[in-house]
């Protein structure tokens, strides 16, 4: 029992050193490690999304020449460039960049960045600061009651689709439906599903310059362009299953797939556990030669003792 009783206490002394080293090496100073130049921009490490964001709109915001000409009919008010340009300060009518840039959406820039992450809102909201229409048509919408986002089809930087056709979005989640309606007729005569389900908007296009219906519910007018005489046929459309499978939202997959390029913090807690583990069961291994050590040292010194 006592030989037990000292390997612990060996393991907990070797613990407890390993534990404060783990806490030590995770909490230094990252400029220790990692020396941030000033001199670096974005493109500079990410070239990929910038180039994506060179193909984009919001890299066109104030160059696009339907822009420049609706701008200048209107008197080149100051309030457009609210969303068209990157920090517009209204006081004084100058900004920090041209164009929809990093810093729009990316903000703000931590001091010793690249060691610190950018932040990202990836909210439907902060895309609707400008985007008004699209957002309030969004509100309404079964994607918005499902939890999801403008990202979850958009892509930030590139500002497009994620898929090259809409409706190979649709089918990721929609997958039974999307089966069924490759054997429609609609499907004979050519449409997709972004042909009823995101149609024109119909009016004056507003502040937010949105064209595409985003609430995805398919209007009675959309209806009426090919089947104006039609509207009384009681043949369903889209009969719904008897129970609904539980059907994994493959959006949601993905992007929990993807690797990202912005680094989380890093939690001691984890390190200091497992070094705290090992610190354990080293000292409880090392304990019976540190034992056997400390009573030879002991038998040495009762042998001297004795000769004198």
């Amino acid at each position: 029992m006592k030989r037990w009783f000292f390997r612990i206490i060996i393991g907990f002394l070797l613990a407890g050193p390993m534990i404060l080293l783990s806490v030590a090496l995770v909490r230094a100073d990252p400029e220790s490690y990692a020396q941030v130049n000033p001199e670096l921009n974005c493109q500079a490490c990410h070239q990929e999304f910038h180039a994506a964001w060179e193909m984009g709109e919001h890299s066109k915001a104030t160059t696009d020449t339907a822009f420049i000409e609706i701008w200048t009919e209107e008197g080149r008010p100051g309030q457009c460039l609210s969303c068209h340009v990157t920090g517009y300060d209204p006081l004084n009518g100058t900004w920090v960049n041209d164009e929809i840039t990093c810093e729009a959406c990316h903000n703000p820039v931590p001091e010793n960045h690249p060691v610190d992450p950018m932040p990202a809102d990836r909210s439907a909201n902060y895309c609707g600061n400008c985007h008004t229409e699209t957002y309030f048509e969004w509100q309404v919408s079964g994607h918005r009651q499902e939890g999801m986002a403008c990202i979850n089809c958009h892509d930030p930087h590139a500002t497009g689709l994620k898929a090259e056709a809409a409706s190979d979005l649709c089918a990721t989640c929609h997958r039974e439906r999307a089966s069924n309606f490759v054997h429609s007729a609609h499907s004979a005569e050519g449409l997709t599903c972004a042909d009823c389900h995101l149609g024109q908007l119909s009016g004056d296009i507003g502040e937010g310059h949105a064209v595409l219906d985003h609430s995805f519910g398919v209007k009675l007018h959309t209806c009426n362009n090919c089947h104006a005489y039609q509207m009384h046929d009681p043949v369903e459309v889209h009969p719904e299953p008897a129970t609904t499978p539980n059907v994994q939202d493959a959006m949601a997959s993905v992007e929990a797939a993807t690797v990202s390029l912005e680094p989380g913090p890093v939690s001691p807690l984890g390190f200091a556990m497992v070094s705290g583990l090992i610190g354990m069961a080293s000292g409880m291994i090392l304990a019976p030669w540190l034992e056997r050590w400390y009573r030879k040292i002991r038998r040495d010194d009762e042998v001297g003792q004795d000769d004198e």
